[in-house]
């Protein structure tokens, strides 16, 4: 007696397994990287986790506003560290203890700006100074 959907039911479990699998392995691929993230936002514990949804949420906030202080430099891996060293150092200034976090971030930013821009005036200077060398079609005497 056959079924009204023409699979038998060993070939229909066959179907139903492979679908699965399949299934299960391009879930499991494409979420490997939420996993480690997981795994991440778990492992550094509560202060990390309170502190990077307090700083996404500031920065949507401030993006959503067209806020300058969104822009910072960041140059291949920024240094962490030095960035709350930073941040820390404008708080030391008793009149930006009322100051937004943004505006350290900023300050922090800014310094950052005019160390690379100071930095690439000093190179160039460096360039004007030194000696050119001579062209190659000429001869030295």
């Amino acid at each position: 007696m056959g079924r009204p959907d023409g699979l038998r039911p060993g070939r229909r479990t066959i179907t139903v397994a492979v679908l699965a699998g399949a299934l299960g392995f391009g879930l499991a691929s494409t979420m490997a990287w939420g996993y480690a993230m997981l795994d991440a936002w778990n492992g550094y514990g509560e202060t990390f986790q309170l502190g990077y949804v307090v700083g996404y949420i500031d920065a949507v906030t401030l993006e959503k506003r067209h806020d300058m202080r969104v822009w910072i430099p960041v140059y291949n891996k920024p240094d962490y560290e030095l960035w709350r060293k930073r941040v820390n150092d404008f708080f030391a200034d008793p009149a930006n203890a009322k100051k937004p976090i943004a505006n350290g971030m900023a300050a922090a930013g800014k310094i950052f700006q005019d160390e690379t821009l100071k930095a690439l005036k000093d190179m160039r200077e460096q360039d004007k100074l030194s000696p050119s060398p001579a062209p190659s079609g000429a001869t030295s005497p």
